[in-house]
């Protein structure tokens, strides 16, 4: 059995096993459905730290998994490390390079708002409360996709901690084989602890969800997907069919109800993005749309995503 004591005495962080008080907080990620026991949890407190725990888990011949806010969780972890990076979550943005330095643990919402007074936004995905870096690590598909491209087109640097606990950058002119494969190559390359990303002037956008009870879900998707052939180039739109449970975080017209989520984005004029928007189905035309207009402030809210932990199938992105 690993004794954890000398990694303890090596890193400022909580080095936590299953008996220990806090383990469950520390493990436990957004979507609650997944329970996580890793043999550790190690909540890093800074880069020295994830070095010292790579290091560790290598001399131990011990797996490692990284969390910061758990959206990813698709399956539980039940050995090896778990590294938490929740404790790394600063964010800087220069709005003269248009550059946000964003800590490996940061959600979208600190980045969101620290661009938005600067008249700038990240390219970000639907939901505030996922993690900036590990969602751009996988890529980076999100409602300005069509419009601004992947997430990962604009990650502009990586610190990373390599599986031999050294800590390198990856760029295009420093490791650039690796910064090639970190964006979207997601796990198994190192552990990233900050990125820099590139912001664009952004000041206004068109978006939102509309969503049709289970009655209209044959028409309306036929109808989306016709209406996608000829979509214009600056709009993003998806489509989700969901079972939303009867639970009080769900707005009272959709609890307990199967619905069709279409979402739709435009970087653009509001009555230009109604027009396009209006041309999806006929059914629409009669319907009254959660699409609105918004400032960056206000846009960087606009979402229905549970605030904090919660099952998955709660989740309802706009």
């Amino acid at each position: 059995m690993t004794s954890y004591d000398q990694l303890r005495a090596r890193i400022a962080g909580p080095v936590l096993t299953s008996g220990d008080p806090g383990f469950a907080e520390e493990v436990t990620g957004s979507n609650l459905a997944i329970s996580h026991t890793p043999d550790v949890a190690v909540g890093v407190t800074s880069v020295a730290d994830v070095a010292e725990a790579v290091r560790f888990a290598a001399a131990e011949g011990i797996p490692v998994r990284v969390q910061a806010t758990g959206h990813g969780a698709h399956e539980p972890i039940t050995d090896g490390m778990l590294i938490s990076t929740r404790r790394l979550s600063d964010v800087m943005v220069d709005p003269e390079t248009r550059i946000a330095s964003i800590a490996a643990g940061a959600s979208w919402r600190p980045v969101q708002q620290a661009a938005a007074p600067h008249g700038l936004t990240a390219i970000p995905g639907s939901s505030v409360t996922v993690g900036a870096v590990g969602y751009t690590l996988g890529g980076g598909l999100g409602p300005l996709s069509r419009s601004h491209g992947f997430t990962s087109d604009y990650a502009r640097e990586f610190e990373v901690v390599t599986a031999s606990g050294d800590i390198v950058t990856a760029s295009n002119t420093e490791n650039p084989e690796l910064f090639w494969a970190l964006r979207g190559g997601k796990v198994g390359l190192g552990v990233v602890t900050r990125m820099q990303l590139e912001l664009v002037p952004l000041p206004t956008i068109y978006a939102g969800s509309i969503f049709f009870p289970e009655e209209h879900l044959s028409a309306v998707l036929r109808g989306w997907i016709d209406w996608t052939r000829s979509a214009h180039d600056q709009v993003t739109t998806s489509v989700a069919i969901m079972n939303l449970p009867d639970v009080e975080m769900v707005p009272p017209p959709l609890r307990g109800r199967r619905v069709l989520s279409l979402r739709f984005a435009y970087p653009g004029d509001a009555r230009e993005a109604r027009s396009w928007l209006l041309r999806c189905a006929p059914s629409l035309r009669r319907s009254s749309t959660r699409s609105r207009r918004c400032r960056l402030p206000t846009s960087a809210r606009s979402t229905t995503t549970p605030t904090g932990p919660a099952p998955a199938g709660a989740e309802a992105c706009c």
